[in-house]
């Protein structure tokens, strides 16, 4: 059951990709980042990972990297050249230590776990894997100097903080709504039910 669940929310992370790509909606809600920040023209937001969100929450961390490696390799697959490669397992990497964090604020029993301990947790391993990730590639795969991206890491934080905001809120309220209307869907000792 947790690896048909992981292909099909995998499937629909990608969908949703697919679809935003395509119809311009990517474009379009980052629009306002693009014109304020155009060094960083290749961020885009979008919701690839609320999917990936729910899959973490009701099966676990297995789950989340099975759906992000799906939706990594469907990007890989439209753009089959270095920046389909560095887009598809960045974006991959960047969905799933979102979801990662808030699969450990689901986890703390310290008391009982909040909304809060799990979106912030979310936030913090997102911006801290991809200030790394980006500073080991940018350099690597573009020859950017490596001052330029230390320079860049504070735009690429605050773009990771709002997409992990995005992802983290959506993806929670998603969660809850599906365990609230369909309860069995959730495994016993689902992440998810230390809050719902």
């Amino acid at each position: 059951m947790v690896l048909a669940a992981s292909a099909m929310l995998g499937a629909l992370a990608l969908a949703i990709d697919y679809t935003m790509r395509f119809t311009g909606a990517k474009e379009f809600i980052s629009a306002p980042w693009r014109l304020a920040f155009p060094q960083l023209v290749f961020l885009k937001f979008d919701f690839d990972g609320v999917p990936i969100f729910c899959a973490t929450a009701f099966f676990g961390l297995t789950a989340g990297a099975v759906t992000s490696a799906i939706l990594g390799l469907g990007i890989l697959a439209r753009a089959p050249h270095l920046s389909g490669l560095v887009g598809g397992s960045m974006k991959a990497l960047a969905e799933f230590s979102t979801s990662a964090g808030a699969y450990l604020g689901l986890k703390i029993r310290r008391g009982r776990p909040r909304t809060a301990t799990c979106v912030a947790l979310a936030l913090m391993a997102r911006v801290v894997i991809m200030a790394l990730a980006n500073l080991a590639i940018l350099p690597l795969a573009y020859g950017i100097p490596v001052p330029v991206v230390l320079g860049l890491l504070p735009l690429i934080a605050l773009f990771n903080v709002i997409q992990g905001l995005i992802t983290a809120l959506l993806g929670l309220s998603v969660a809850l709504a599906v365990v609230k209307r369909a309860p069995h869907v959730l495994p016993e000792g689902a992440p998810l039910q230390a809050i719902s």
